[in-house]
């Protein structure tokens, strides 16, 4: 049978090939029933550590308390509902009557005497004519600009100088450079 039980002396040929046929049967069977040596299996998982039992109790008394105070209002606000006058003199005391002022006619006459004033003020400042004239200041500004481009050695560029006029400066300029720039003005 095997090269290896040759060199063995034996007996009986067949009861030693049963012999090891009923070793090799225990042995395939004590393989299937080996427990593993490395437990590798996932740790337990503890309740306590899984649910916080604390918090769930310190919950459900909370939510206890909501619904007692809750239904407390509820119970409140039902009887106030069904007893207003009473609670209305129990706890605040009887209505607060104030009594009529005697200075009402009064402060009406000052209110409608000051609205009077007010009105008369806000007509005489619509229909007074202005003081400060701004042609007046067109002009100045022209006349002070045209100043300024009399008095300077090199052309000036002013931005409010197209506001005022469009027409050439009054001045000859002397350099070939400052006509093509004042040339260039113009265009504008």
């Amino acid at each position: 049978m095997y090269a290896y039980r040759k060199s063995m002396p034996r007996l009986n040929k067949h009861l030693d090939d049963k012999w090891v046929k009923h070793c090799q049967r225990l042995h395939k069977q004590r393989l299937k029933q080996m427990k593993p040596a490395i437990d590798n299996k996932p740790p337990p998982k503890f309740v306590h550590l899984a649910q916080n039992l604390k918090k769930q109790q310190m919950d459900e008394e909370r939510y206890s308390q909501i619904e007692r105070d809750n239904y407390l209002l509820l119970d409140k606000m039902s009887y106030i509902m069904t007893h207003p006058q009473l609670l209305d003199e129990k706890y605040m005391g009887r209505p607060v009557t104030y009594g009529k002022s005697l200075n009402k006619e009064y402060r009406k006459k000052e209110l409608m005497r000051i609205t009077e004033e007010n009105q008369q003020i806000l007509r005489r400042i619509q229909h007074k004519e202005p003081y400060y004239s701004h042609e007046a200041w067109t002009n100045d500004a022209r006349l002070s600009e045209e100043y300024l481009r009399n008095c300077a050695e090199y052309p000036i560029c002013l931005p409010s100088s197209q506001l005022f006029s469009r027409s050439p400066p009054s001045r000859v300029t002397r350099t070939p450079r400052a006509r093509q720039q004042r040339e260039g003005e113009e265009d504008w």
